[in-house]
């Protein structure tokens, strides 16, 4: 049988992480033309070492973070196979005393729920979730501009970008007699939602089936992660939507895996809601 999944939920105060993170040297400085060399402060890659510090390698993981704009406290949220009294334990036995004293993680307001050990087949849920929709690419790809350096085999690249320079590589938008022409893509009615959302069916197969017409894109942008030494630019979007379980066993396991790349840093954590109605 699978392993037993709890939902988490912990208050996370930002500006304590992020001064945690410039101690530990997380935080990469600008060079002096003034370039950034890094990602700055990147709260997905200060959780990923806390939460490891504080519980384990990737106990809770995959997880997302909710802040209010402007707000210093969130919330994270994490599926996790140990129960509130495990997870406490572990902190009070080997966490470090920063971690410990709650200045970073409210362990007094952390608590747990179980999850259904299973979703029956044919269930129909609603979801909110955070991608990096990125594949990796196995051969050398041209760049997004002209001009622009090529990327190497093996680089993670926009879903979307490798569609256009697969489908239409001569469909970049022109000006002609002063007048814009569309992209391959739009002209054939390949939007980045649509894209996006072929991409995630993609990584629900076999598990669940995406139902497109009850999926969205609410959020968009393009965000720079720290990786080590690496600072990675690249898309970071929200989808709230319905999918419908098709293999019980297999939707456990994904709840408890993620979704995409990036799921030990805050993205493709499944937040499950109650669907619309019809």
């Amino acid at each position: 049988m699978s392993a037993h999944l709890h939902l988490l939920r912990m208050p996370i105060r930002l500006s304590a992480l992020a001064r945690y993170a410039g101690d530990r040297g997380w935080i990469a400085r600008r060079r002096r033309d003034g370039r950034e060399t890094d990602a700055g402060f990147d709260p997905g890659r200060a959780l990923h070492h806390v939460l490891d510090e504080a519980f384990g390698p990737s106990v809770l993981k995959p997880f997302r973070l909710l802040t209010p704009r402007a707000r210093d406290c969130g919330s994270l949220y994490a599926y996790v196979s140990k129960a509130k009294d495990e997870l406490l334990a572990t902190i009070a036995e080997t966490a470090p005393p920063e971690l410990a004293s709650g200045r970073i993680l409210d362990l007094a307001q952390l608590e747990t729920k179980p999850m259904p050990n299973v979703c029956p087949k044919d269930k129909r849920l609603g979801f909110d979730l955070r991608v990096r929709p990125v594949v990796r690419i196995r051969s050398a790809m041209p760049g997004p501009r002209p001009g622009a350096k090529p990327y190497a085999p093996g680089s993670e690249v926009d879903a979307f970008l490798v569609e256009a320079q697969k489908a239409h590589p001569e469909g970049r938008p022109r000006i002609i007699d002063g007048a814009p022409t569309p992209s391959g893509m739009l002209a054939a009615g390949r939007d980045r939602p649509a894209v996006y959302r072929d991409w995630l069916a993609a990584r629900l197969e076999g598990a669940a089936r995406l139902d497109h017409e009850r999926t969205e894109m609410v959020a968009f942008e393009r965000s720079r992660v720290s990786r080590g030494r690496a600072s990675l630019e690249g898309p970071d979007a929200t989808f709230h939507g319905e999918l419908v379980v098709i293999d019980p066993a297999a939707f456990h396991t994904l709840l408890a895996r993620g979704v995409g790349r990036h799921r030990s840093f805050g993205f493709g954590m499944l937040l499950l809601r109650p669907p619309r109605r019809s």
